[in-house]
């Protein structure tokens, strides 16, 4: 699978299903899904396959919510009010009036790697607020990536990827209860799974790699993966995944004369920016800077 088609599984993210097209402009992320909907007055009901996540922009009255049971709430959503509706919890939500909010889908596998990565936690659960409840954090993010998805020009990726990052960071500051890591695990990966895990990596580096499936090939618990990666490798499989992108474009930028724009197409980056921003942040130094090195 090449770029393009790591572009199109992104765009075809479950929340996108839920959420008709007509509602309002969306972007896919490395970390996440954004739309900014509008909706007529209208019902629905689903499992959620990721957090999604919804944020008020304009206030609601008579909302009718259930979350995770078959009790009917009914209540006023005031701007700023915040939704949280977990992965693998069932939810229904009916609303008699225009509904103009931000959604934000996280996909559980990147939840528990930023878990992991700021709070030293692999497994994390989301404690959803009580219905009604105005967060103005949230809300301060959702305007910001408002703004950008409903703006005359093209929405940034790695800016809105950036937003959905800090909103996601705010979700396990606020709303993660139960925040435990797994039993620790006696060691690392074994050298026969850990060559597995290389020989997979090298050959998907360049596509959206799930945790679930690197467990998978490893032949352990997604729970106890994150860990055991990092204890083998020195690190955690979003990073290593990065060294591999940026070894792969930095050879192409030194032993080629492919544009830097394709350089970071075939890399697996979002665009040129994003290979400029991820090798200036990790390496120290510039596409373009080291092009010139030659």
């Amino acid at each position: 699978m090449n770029y393009g088609s790591e572009a199109r599984e992104r765009a075809d993210r479950y929340v996108f299903d839920i959420i008709p097209e007509s509602a309002g402009p969306r972007k896919a992320t490395m970390r996440g899904s954004v739309i900014s909907s509008v909706r007529h007055p209208g019902s629905q009901t689903f499992l959620a396959k990721e957090h999604a996540m919804g944020i008020v922009l304009a206030p609601m009255r008579g909302l009718r919510a259930s979350l995770g049971s078959d009790r009917i709430t009914q209540y006023d959503a005031p701007v700023g009010c915040l939704i949280i509706n977990p992965a693998g919890v069932d939810s229904s939500l009916a609303w008699s009036e225009t509904r103009k909010n931000l959604v934000v889908a996280i996909p559980p596998d990147t939840l528990s790697e930023l878990a992991l990565q700021e709070f030293d936690l692999a497994k994390v659960e989301l404690q959803p607020p009580a219905f009604g409840t105005v967060d103005r954090t949230a809300l301060g993010i959702a305007q910001r990536i408002s703004v950008e998805l409903t703006g005359k020009a093209t929405p940034n990726e790695l800016y809105l990827d950036s937003l959905v990052t800090l909103f996601s960071t705010h979700l396990l500051r606020t709303y993660a209860s139960h925040m435990k890591q797994p039993q620790p695990p006696r060691g690392g990966l074994s050298t026969k799974s850990a060559r597995r895990i290389e020989e997979y990596l090298r050959e998907h580096f360049t596509e959206k790699v799930h945790v679930a499936e690197l467990a998978a090939v490893a032949g352990i618990s997604p729970n106890h993966f994150i860990v055991r990666f990092a204890m083998t490798f020195g690190m955690p499989p979003h990073r290593y995944l990065i060294n591999l992108r940026l070894d792969f474009a930095e050879k192409l930028l030194v032993e080629s004369e492919i544009p830097i724009a394709e350089v970071a197409y075939v890399a697996g980056f979002s665009d040129q920016s994003h290979l400029a921003t991820t090798m200036k942040r990790y390496r120290g130094r510039t596409p373009t800077g080291l092009r010139f090195e030659r």
